[in-house]
């Protein structure tokens, strides 16, 4: 592709003013700004070698003496360290120098006049005005100076001629500084062009290298995501678009539902897993009405059941029943996460579903036979140690051995009565049905009761057990509180080496807005402390701490439980602190008064 004439005729130009810029331009040094004036004055005396024109040789080599020592001090001298305006005595110089050859080569009808001109150039290039009236003023001198020499050749010609290069000079001077007026301004408006492109440059790097790290991260995260989508065989992984539609189906969810992916992705919704009658069941319970409409219209209403509760930021989890391709119905546990893209708008939902069919039949089970244990061993129970009181206490005498043998069972019996009490409240609080009867007590009387009744088997373990009681009135249920301190005691002295320590303490807690002051309640062993791994598990029912089946200690694992159950419905709480081999402390926090408590009060 050829070159446009105008465009090649401006890079010309371009390159012209670029080589004047070089040598005579704002850029230019001292030393450069005198080159062209002494290499044309060295090809001046290079034609007078071949052209006789001198008529006095030594003003001509003054001339020359004057111009070498010009270049001397544009070398030498430290022009960096002053002003700018010394600079300009080197061009004038030059001009004295033009003045002595025109003078030493037939003075106003030298040949070698015009090289005037140069030094002119230079001082016209520099900034500000002075260098165009010095150069006008120095002109006017060198034409003068043959008059002034030989002031016989002093005529009104000499006059006109010294003023007519003048003004030459003079227009010279103000075109080449008005040109390197402009050239300067547009070499520093390149100069803030080529710092502008240089930041432009280095922010473009520096996105290029942010937006390759976000892409790789994003790629690496995508990856992954995908690795761990194909690799979860357990759970069912499922993403949809915002009405619903599969987008993703893993294994897991192959496995959990038994439909093939390719028969699921972009065919059906998240709805059509899902056990219709419950979607509507639950739809109606949320909404108040039942769906409305049909076909799509409807899926899309019923999706809002199952993802209402994950349109704002997180996830929800709750138990959900699907269908299974051959109909058999399946509870999962369904974790649903809105997907938000990086701008906040949401593009669909990720749903992780856990089969817990057997987890929760599993705990039906449990709840039925704890029902039952309780329901139908205590009467019987309280039977039996009903006759046995009346054994103890009949007319007929009872020989040592046969009271020894009616304690045995009695204290077996009201051991089994105590363990089906627990089932049976542990059923309650289940149930919903577990009340206290608060009254104000002293919380210090409590403690101190339990304590003498847990002297007994602290002594027979040989464990020192102590209290530390202050007065501590509580509106709270005396029964349920004697039940915390029990189990807690128990626990304590079964943990508890031989030798080892057991105390219990009670003293009013913080005091609140109203005045009133709570009760804090301690009890702490020596013994041999809990896993850290397993205190968060402590109050679930039936758990047993690893120590107590290494230690074959005897139990159910329902004394905590009961014992927080208890606590909460006080508005209190229960917390433990423990170090293996150590020991563990219990404390228990409670308020005033329980929260029933207090909206009766405020009802009244």
């Amino acid at each position: 592709m050829s070159t446009p004439p105008v465009v090649e005729r401006r890079r010309r130009g371009s390159r012209f003013l670029r080589f004047v810029s070089r040598y005579t331009g704002p850029e230019a040094g001292v030393v450069e700004r005198q080159l062209p004036f002494v290499l044309a004055f060295a090809v001046g005396l290079l034609t007078l070698t071949v052209v006789d024109v001198v008529t006095d040789p030594a003003l001509v080599l003054a001339a020359a003496i004057v111009t070498a020592a010009v270049m001397v001090l544009a070398v030498t001298l430290p022009w960096s360290r002053w002003p700018a305006w010394a600079a300009d005595l080197l061009p004038v110089v030059s001009l004295g120098a033009v003045s002595l050859l025109r003078a030493g080569t037939g003075g106003s009808s030298s040949i070698l006049g015009a090289l005037v001109f140069i030094p002119v150039l230079t001082l016209a290039s520099q900034r500000g005005r002075r260098g165009v009236t010095l150069a006008t003023v120095c002109v006017l001198l060198v034409v003068f100076t043959p008059a002034v020499i030989d002031p016989q050749t002093f005529t009104s010609l000499t006059v006109m001629r010294a003023l007519l290069v003048a003004l030459v000079a003079f227009v010279l001077a103000v075109i080449s500084h008005e040109t390197t007026e402009r050239l300067r301004v547009r070499n520093a408006a390149l100069d803030r062009l080529r710092v502008q492109q240089d930041e432009l440059l280095d922010l473009v790097r520096t996105d290029a290298d942010v937006i390759a790290r976000v892409a790789a991260a994003r790629e690496s995260a995508l990856e992954q995501m995908v690795a761990v989508i194909d690799s979860a065989t357990e759970q069912a992984i499922i993403a949809t678009d915002t009405d619903g539609l599969i987008q993703v189906f893993n294994a897991g969810a192959e496995r959990l539902l038994g439909h093939a992916q390719g028969a699921v992705v972009g065919r059906l919704r998240l709805t059509a897993l899902h056990d219709p009658d419950e979607l509507r069941e639950r739809y109606a319970a949320a909404f108040g009405h039942a769906v409305r409409g049909d076909g799509e219209q409807a899926e899309r209403r019923l999706l809002d059941v199952v993802v209402r509760p994950a349109q704002g930021e997180g996830s929800h989890v709750r138990d959900w029943t699907w269908v299974r391709r051959d109909g058999e119905r399946r509870t999962v546990r369904l974790a649903v996460t809105r997907r938000v893209e990086g701008d906040g708008a949401s593009n669909g939902f990720v749903v992780v579903a856990t089969d817990v069919t057997a987890e929760r039949e599993a705990a039906a089970f449990k709840d039925q036979f704890v029902s039952l244990v309780s329901h139908e061993l205590r009467t019987p129970l309280t039977a039996v140690l009903g006759y046995l009181e009346l054994l103890q206490d009949g007319p007929d005498p009872l020989s040592d051995e046969q009271r020894e043998f009616l304690t045995i069972i009695e204290r077996n019996a009201r051991r089994q009565l105590r363990l089906v009490s627990d089932l049976l409240l542990t059923a309650q609080v289940d149930a919903g049905t577990f009340q206290v009867s608060p009254a104000r007590i002293d919380l210090a009387d409590v403690v101190r009761s339990s304590v003498e009744s847990a002297a007994y088997a602290a002594h027979n373990a040989g464990i020192t057990l102590t209290q530390d009681v202050t007065r501590t009135p509580v509106v709270a249920d005396a029964t349920r509180l004697a039940q915390v301190v029990d189990n807690l005691l128990t626990n304590a002295i079964k943990f508890t080496r031989p030798g080892g320590t057991v105390v219990a303490s009670v003293a009013p807690g913080p005091v609140d807005e109203a005045g009133r002051a709570g009760a804090v309640l301690e009890v702490s062993d020596s013994g041999v402390g809990i896993s850290p791994d397993e205190i968060a598990q402590l109050t679930q029912r039936f758990f047993r701490a690893a120590s107590a089946q290494r230690g074959a200690v005897p139990g159910v694992g329902l004394g905590l439980s009961i014992a927080k159950a208890v606590v909460d419905a006080h508005g209190g709480t229960l917390a433990v602190a423990s170090v293996l081999g150590e020991g563990t402390t219990m404390t228990v926090r409670l308020p005033p008064e329980p929260p029933a408590a207090r909206a009766d009060a405020s009802r009244a």
